[in-house]
């Protein structure tokens, strides 16, 4: 088999910026929109920083790497690469796999189940574009191939 790359999924990291940016202008309205008397801003303010500083990690971890064209996920004959979280799993390493799917059917992971008996590694599919069973098959694919 030839090496197989997956991309960063463009719709999920869109909905996701556009999620925070949303809950971010949210709260910019209500403090705008409140009566001065009231304290509203003492308690907006702080959730406005945490959901700016998840827009900033989210722009830094997908959507920067999205724009220049990275892989998310690359499989060889010898092991899987995961960008995301610097994942890096020889098949000789790996036992058995298994997935899960999440409370959307959009959020998969895939568990490796490891030789030596150690924590097993987890996968999210979530920001890999392509349809989930078709990513798992592949690594199963491979794994079969190559263990």
């Amino acid at each position: 088999m030839d090496i197989t790359k997956y991309k960063y999924s463009k719709k999920q990291t869109v909905y996701a910026l556009l999620l925070f940016l949303g809950m971010i202008i949210f709260g910019c309205y209500f403090i705008i929109t409140d009566a001065p008397a009231d304290a509203l801003w003492k308690i907006m303010i702080p959730f406005i920083v945490l959901f700016g500083a998840f827009l900033i990690y989210l722009c830094y971890k997908y959507l920067l790497p999205l724009l220049r064209g990275e892989t998310i996920l690359e499989l060889d004959n010898r092991q899987l690469q995961y960008r995301v979280t610097n994942l890096t799993i020889r098949w000789k390493d790996v036992a058995s796999i298994s997935y899960s799917t999440g409370s959307r059917s959009s959020s998969w992971s895939i568990s490796f189940f490891m030789k030596d008996g150690g924590k097993a590694k987890t996968m999210p599919t979530l920001y890999i574009a392509g349809d989930n069973k078709a990513i798992y098959d592949t690594v199963i694919r491979y794994f079969e191939k190559y263990k």
